[in-house]
Formats: C-alpha cells, sequence, structure tokens
C-alpha cells in the first residue's frame, strides 16, 4: 500500500511539474515515448513526428545528426526490421508498421497501418520548430556508451535519461528507479520514475542549462 502510494504521489509530482511548462512551441525529437510526456499531460498538439514511435539507439543517433536530410527523406516501409533483437518485439505488438527513411528504421510501435503512420509523421513533422528543439536520448535499444558520447556532442538542448552514473556526459540525468540495471525501463509508462526532473527549466529554461540545474526541487526525489 504504502508502495503503491508513493508511486502515485510520484505521478502527481510530474504532473504538476510539466503542466507549469509555459510554452507551447517547443518539439521534442525523442528516441522513444518516453519524449512524449509534454504532449500527453499539456494536451498540446504533437510537434514533433517522434510520438507513438521508437528507434533503435544506432539509427536515432543517425536521425538526430543530420535531422533535415531524414526529414526530406521518402518514407517507405519493410516487412522486417535489420535489427535480430526487433523480431520479438514486433511479433509482440501485433507486427506493427516499420519505416524506413534512407539507411535509418522508425518503429511505429502504436500505430495500426502503414498509412496511418505515414499520415501523422508527415503531418507532425511539418509541425517542427526548429528554433525550439529538444532531443530526448535514452540508454535502451541497443545504446553503448559510444552512441551516449556520440548523443552528448550534438549541438542544442538535449537530455540523455540513464540507468548509468555518467558524470563525464553533461546531458544525462541518472534515473534511480533503474539504478543497478543495464538500461532504464518504460519511462513512459511508469512516468514516476522521472519525478526528479523539472521539465519546467528543460524547456522554458535556456539551452546552456547546466545538468544539475534540470533536477526538480520535488520531496523524496532521489528515491524510486
Amino acid at each position: 500500500m504504502l508502495k503503491k502510494l508513493n508511486t502515485w504521489v510520484r505521478k502527481i509530482s510530474v504532473i504538476r511539474n510539466i503542466k507549469r511548462i509555459e510554452s507551447r512551441d517547443f518539439s521534442i525529437i525523442a528516441s522513444n515515448c518516453t519524449g512524449a510526456l509534454p504532449y500527453r499531460f499539456l494536451a498540446m498538439p504533437n510537434t514533433s513526428p517522434t510520438v507513438n514511435l521508437f528507434f533503435y539507439a544506432p539509427c536515432y543517433i543517425k536521425f538526430a545528426s543530420r535531422l533535415d536530410h531524414y526529414l526530406n527523406s521518402e518514407l517507405q516501409f519493410v516487412e522486417r526490421s535489420s535489427y535480430a533483437e526487433a523480431e520479438k518485439v514486433h511479433s509482440d505488438f501485433n507486427r506493427y508498421p516499420i519505416g524506413v527513411l534512407d539507411d535509418i528504421e522508425i518503429h511505429f510501435m502504436h500505430y495500426s497501418s502503414e498509412e496511418d503512420a505515414r499520415d501523422k509523421w508527415l503531418r507532425r513533422s511539418k509541425r517542427i520548430n526548429r528554433n525550439k528543439l529538444l532531443f530526448a536520448f535514452t540508454d535502451r535499444d541497443l545504446c553503448t556508451p559510444e552512441l551516449m558520447e556520440a548523443f552528448d556532442r550534438l549541438p542544442g538542448r538535449k537530455i540523455l535519461l540513464t540507468a548509468q552514473t555518467c558524470p563525464w556526459i553533461k546531458s544525462a540525468i541518472t534515473v534511480p528507479a533503474y539504478h543497478g540495471q543495464s538500461e532504464m525501463g518504460d519511462g513512459y509508462t511508469n512516468y514516476h520514475t522521472l519525478s526528479h526532473i523539472n521539465y519546467k527549466r528543460l524547456i522554458d529554461g535556456p539551452a546552456d542549462l547546466e545538468n544539475a540545474e534540470l533536477y526538480a526541487a520535488l520531496p523524496n526525489s532521489s528515491s524510486a
């Protein structure tokens, strides 16, 4: 009962923190659904195509590094992923559409058809505000230390959620709930694990915010 209460309190903290965000013109270019939390709780239009889908980490780094190139590439679809690790996920989620832009894959996990995936991708791509981008990455889906460092070198505002403690990576925010694990879990479903992040500062603050400034001043923010 106490654990459930603690989880509930943390969920409320995350929602309240997100609802303090003043901006409504930002675009979050995310590697998975965790980056969609502000859109979810602000009930705002999806100003990014990276909603309800995920990238395997090598593809996400390519996408984030050459955003305009991939956004201007023709979206096509394939039956199977080039990643062997994707087969079980693809099967478990009802053979969702797998998109391809040039040499990268997009896994439209929460889309029912290629038509729906294409329509949403194209419409939301047109809404991107390139003057207020936030790149959001997590240390899962075949992420490696090298890819984390490559992400950290990208220009602009960014955040890397990780189960590890990585003081040499400026954009990294450790998620204590996953301490000791090889990667963080599902941050979208288990969003209470992110109650230590100050979303308002992340979105509304200056682009050169220090890592430590993104921690929310919330009670019990360091425990799972």
